[in-house]
């Protein structure tokens, strides 16, 4: 072996070593370990039952698994968002604690946990009791936030990302599909406006126009589409705390009603109300429930002209023709044109 290439090995693993000791080095009070430990060690069949999140300028969020959904429980009940509250949850219990460092000796000042930027208080099947993981101040050097769990003494580095991620508000955590069915066992969509009515049926995997009454079913790719404008509908705002009676809403006159069912004989039912000034949305309240929500217009108007222009071209007719002659029907009843929204 040449000279200058065995003191370039020599000067390299003197390097490694300096580095190690100087940087790598694990606490004393720490076997060496291939691997770092996980954040949250989860045992077999065990699966968290309770979520608590506290980012430090915002609400405190809880939340509650019931059978295979999450619900918000605080500061309001309602279903949750199942993939952002799951992928939280993995992003915990697949994060190792990398670097680890002996325990703070002013409490946690110099790790920010005097004023933890996130705290994460996690419950599971088999240990029912409350473990609380604080997120502190962010690393000086590389892409990493000091961490530590309540309780115990050390302290070790997590992802920049894992913070970000518990980061929410209670808007992002809600589920703002408006209809919550599970779309591959829909079986039927209706459209009322006014006294006009759509119905569409699905049987054995063709979807037909039941009202009004077409002869044949409808192409797989409209109707594809017909139901995924349903789909597409969201909620734009809660509005908590307003009772539906009020008459600022106009959700008792019903001239606007979309529904779905499933094969199981689930329904879900949409009432439309009064177009809210400066949101370019409506009000509209589910069925069975009190909640006032804001529905976007924009989506909502693409829905019921998709739905007129699809059964229009299908009769034969010119959708524009028929659009325009939508104001009322033949009893002379006064329409809810989807332009007009």
């Amino acid at each position: 072996m040449k000279l200058s290439t065995t003191l370039f090995l020599a000067l390299l693993l003197s390097g490694l070593s300096a580095y190690y000791f100087a940087v790598e080095k694990p606490s004393s009070t720490h076997p060496v370990e291939i691997f770092a430990p996980k954040i949250l060690s989860l045992g077999e069949e065990d699966f968290l039952t309770h979520l608590e999140i506290e980012p430090s300028s915002k609400e405190k969020i809880a939340l509650a698994r019931e059978e295979a959904d999450w619900i918000l429980i605080s500061p309001v009940r309602y279903p949750a968002e199942n993939f952002l509250v799951e992928g939280m949850i993995q992003a915990l219990a697949f994060s190792r604690r990398e670097r680890r460092f002996e325990s703070p000796k002013d409490g946690g000042g110099e790790f920010g946990f005097d004023s933890p930027a996130v705290k994460i208080g996690v419950q599971t099947k088999k240990n029912p009791g409350r473990r609380t993981l604080f997120l502190g101040a962010d690393s000086p050097v590389g892409a990493g936030v000091y961490a530590r769990w309540e309780g115990e003494e050390e302290v070790f580095l997590v992802p920049t990302l894992l913070k970000a991620s518990f980061e929410r508000t209670v808007y992002s955590l809600r589920r703002k599909k408006l209809f919550r069915l599970s779309w591959e066992d829909v079986t039927w969509v209706d459209v009322k406006t006014g006294s006009r009515k759509f119905r569409l049926n699905k049987r054995r995997g063709k979807w037909h126009w039941t009202l009004p009454a077409l002869k044949g079913e409808i192409p797989l790719e409209k109707a594809l589409d017909l139901v995924y404008s349903f789909q597409s509908l969201y909620i734009k705002e809660f509005l908590d705390g307003r009772p539906s009676t009020k008459r600022e809403f106009g959700l008792a006159a019903q001239e606007i009603i979309l529904a779905a069912g499933d094969r199981k004989g689930r329904r879900e039912k949409l009432i439309l109300g009064k177009p809210a000034k400066g949101k370019d949305a409506f009000f509209a309240i589910r069925e069975g429930e009190d909640l006032v929500l804001l529905v976007s217009a924009k989506n909502l108007r693409a829905l019921l002209e998709l739905f007129e222009i699809t059964f229009q071209e299908l009769q034969g007719d010119d959708p524009k023709e028929a659009r325009g002659n939508s104001g009322t029907d033949s009893k002379g009843v006064r329409e809810v044109p989807a332009q007009s929204l």
